[in-house]
């Protein structure tokens, strides 16, 4: 895999050295508080997603074209990262299609 944090970039707009620390702290606690505090640090996420999103502008864009086709070959060239290599392969074959429709319509329209 090419990402070697294993961040996605939403993750590493909202993941904090303190929540990182806090998730390591988890299998140290007792049976009976690791359920609690497993709960508040993904309280604690679920504000910061908030946050992240609660102005106008677009907060995360890794994409820079706005072509529809051209975000959908990024999209899936950037999630075969996390795939299996049988996963890889046919993310490859629907880039190849996805290419071919591309090209067709070039030629024929």
């Amino acid at each position: 895999m090419e990402n070697e944090t294993g961040y996605t970039p939403f993750d590493q707009e909202f993941q904090t050295r303190d929540l990182q620390i806090l998730k390591t702290m988890i299998p140290y606690l007792q049976p009976g508080q690791q359920r609690m505090f497993a709960m508040l640090i993904k309280f604690m996420e679920l504000q910061k997603t908030s946050q992240l999103f609660d102005g106008k502008e677009p907060v995360i864009q890794t994409c820079s074209t706005t072509d529809p086709q051209e975000r959908i070959s990024q999209m899936l060239n950037d999630i075969k990262t996390y795939c299996t290599p049988k996963e890889q392969e046919n993310i490859d074959m629907a880039l190849n299609m996805l290419q071919m429709f591309s090209t067709y319509e070039m030629l024929f329209n």
